[in-house]
């Protein structure tokens, strides 16, 4: 998936080396539910995480490509395709700190949903953060979810607090008609 400055490619353990640039920051993993990736070992770790979990079919991981730069600057993933029903989710999203307020986490969303919609075919994408992740919220209303529920007290953060998430919910667009105005 290509946009005017990042691609979506497949995650791969190649990109390790370039998270490794930016994962030290602490405040890049406060929202984080797993100890953070913040040295080469437990970056591995979770990179090779997201691949054993992209082999069973419950996700499917990518690396965020920044083009003019070269480098692999975070990473965001397809979580829980059913095809029956018509829905995905998008999560495990995470940006490199310099990369904050530059567009580049709304490109990477736009190039998920479109892919969503078009490739996928789903007819519903779902987006969840922790409640108290007010930048998170604000980025996912300006996409133009719609605030769906709160799972009170659903998950534990890496550092033991129990956080409650705040569900959203994207709608395919209408298809365009295919009915033609009477001449």
């Amino acid at each position: 998936m290509e946009g005017p400055t990042i691609s979506l490619v497949p995650l791969s353990l190649d990109h390790v080396s370039d998270f490794l640039r930016y994962s030290a920051d602490p405040t890049l993993w406060t929202w984080w539910l797993r100890p953070p990736p913040i040295d080469a070992a437990t970056m591995r770790a979770e990179v090779t995480l997201a691949l054993e979990q992209a082999a069973t079919g419950a996700r499917q991981p990518y690396s965020i490509f920044h083009r003019t730069r070269g480098e692999h600057i975070g990473s965001t993933s397809f979580w829980h395709h059913d095809a029956a029903r018509r829905t995905v989710e998008i999560g495990s999203t995470w940006l490199a700190t310099p990369f904050h307020g530059t567009g580049i986490n709304r490109e990477c969303k736009e190039l998920l949903l479109r892919h969503a919609f078009t490739e996928l075919g789903v007819a519903h994408v779902m987006l969840q953060t922790d409640e108290l992740n007010h930048r998170s919220r604000r980025a996912i209303e300006k996409l133009g979810a719609t605030f769906d529920h709160v799972r009170p007290h659903d998950k534990t953060t890496w550092n033991g607090r129990v956080r409650s998430s705040v569900i959203y919910i994207l709608s395919a667009p209408p298809a365009p008609s295919t009915s033609s105005a009477p001449a």
